[in-house]
């Protein structure tokens, strides 16, 4: 060999590390006479004899890397098993809750703790379209679940803090749901408070921001409801989610719709868009968009309207049931009305209104009569226009409207009924109902992730 081995390879040889091509060079060189080696090898003699422990091994950058990678891939492992049992006990648990919080008592000890917070939670999410009730119930348990955890080897008292904080805002988020916007309020109060007590987890903290803007929007403080999405947008974005980020663009954008800036919401609405995935939530790209042209219609841009819904209704994704068809189908009629097709328009409001009466959806199918109303008398048929216009009208006054639209949905009941057909009157009531019912449906409901 070349030279003197380094120290690394003397302990090498020493221990028997070495390849034996290696290790016979060394042992010639050695055999030569080398005094300086024999002299650095002294300190190994012990080993050699059998009477010392061997020195911990020096690995090579590339066996070090190997080493490393080896144990990356067996804590990624771990990690996937720990999420996998702790999502099967979340499934288990959710199985006994399917049947209503009557089972509570039946759930296992293994099950209770995490697993069935997670269920409770989840189960209060998905029932939130058809049941608010029993949404607030599901969630206010969670609250009580999360309260009865305590620390120890698996959780700390900061990690605690942050399913706490979980539970108050999705307790919060099912008020708001259920119209209970005073309970709304304070829950999301609790929620701000163990906030500060939790693991400074940024993603909790949009969470909570982003249902705070709902409960604002439902209030309707749009001012103080940008603020919170602008907050959520941030975090999202700093975080890598450009989903997320653009989801919190599209609710901005809707509420800058609502506080009368239509023109400055389409431009956010679209980079909203241009920010989203659209396979990972199409009910965001069709709300989104169906904002969108309802805007674009407010600010006489009815090309631009038309060309918007064309590309809603051939993107080639599942953009929801029958209901959704026929709100597309609703805002084709009021692009016909905006273009002066009154003929097309009156058709597509008749299959709108009838659609949505048996679907049961009695608030949307009067207002679709309202417009249909309007467009028939428009067409110079007044006896007609009575007859749908007193007939939404009364669906409105049985299943309640806000206080401060009755006065003219009544208003326009009774002159209708005296056959004092006001155009102008029909036009301003549409508009007040059409504003509230948008509002009703702005929130962007975001999955628990």
């Amino acid at each position: 060999m070349d030279g003197h081995p380094t120290p690394a390879e003397l302990e090498g040889f020493v221990w028997d590390r070495l390849p034996l091509k290696h290790a016979r060079a060394i042992l010639s060189h050695l055999a030569g006479g080398c005094g300086e080696c024999r002299a650095a090898i002294g300190p190994h003699l012990r080993g050699m004899l059998g009477k010392g422990e061997p020195p911990p091994s020096v690995l090579t950058p590339q066996e070090d890397a190997a080493y490393e990678a080896a144990m990356d891939r067996a804590f990624a492992v771990a990690v996937k098993r720990a999420g996998e049992l702790r999502r099967e006990r979340t499934q288990e648990a959710l199985a006994l809750l399917k049947s209503g919080l009557e089972a509570l008592p039946e759930v296992p000890p293994h099950l209770r703790g995490i697993p069935l917070f997670e269920a409770l939670l989840e189960r209060s999410w998905a029932l939130r379209h058809e049941n608010p009730t029993e949404m607030v119930r599901l969630a206010d348990w969670a609250q009580i679940v999360a309260e009865k955890l305590k620390p120890g080897k698996l959780l700390s008292d900061s990690q605690i803090a942050d399913l706490r904080c979980r539970a108050w805002i999705e307790l919060g988020n099912a008020y708001r749901v259920a119209d209970d916007l005073a309970e709304a309020e304070s829950a999301l109060g609790q929620a701000t408070a163990v906030l500060c007590d939790g693991t400074g987890d940024e993603l909790l903290a949009a969470r909570l921001f982003d249902v705070q803007a709902s409960l604002f929007g439902t209030l309707r403080d749009f001012e103080l409801a940008q603020i919170a999405l602008n907050i959520v947008f941030v975090i999202h974005r700093r975080n890598g989610d450009q989903h997320l980020a653009g989801r919190a663009l599209i609710s901005q954008g809707i509420y800058l719709g609502y506080r009368g800036d239509p023109e400055e919401a389409i431009q956010v609405i679209e980079q909203g868009l241009e920010l989203i995935d659209r396979l990972r939530d199409p009910g965001l790209v069709f709300l989104a968009i169906h904002n969108q042209v309802r805007l674009l219609l407010d600010c006489r841009r009815t090309r631009e309207a038309r060309i918007a819904l064309f590309r809603l209704k051939t993107c080639g994704l599942n953009l929801g049931g029958r209901v959704n068809r026929l709100k597309i189908r609703w805002l084709e009629g009021q692009i016909h009305i905006a273009m002066g097709d009154l003929e097309n328009a009156e058709l597509a409001l008749l299959e709108v209104k009838q659609g949505f009466e048996e679907t049961n959806l009695g608030y949307k199918a009067a207002l679709a009569g309202l417009e249909l109303g309007a467009v028939i008398l428009r067409r110079g048929r007044p006896q007609d226009a009575k007859q749908v216009v007193i007939e939404a009208a009364d669906v409105f006054l049985a299943v309640g409207v806000a206080r401060e639209a009755a006065a003219s949905v009544l208003l326009l009941r009774k002159a209708f009924e005296q056959e004092m057909t006001d155009a102008a009157l029909l036009d301003h009531v549409i508009g007040r109902l059409r504003g509230s019912e948008s509002r009703k449906a702005a929130h962007l409901d975001a999955p628990i992730e």
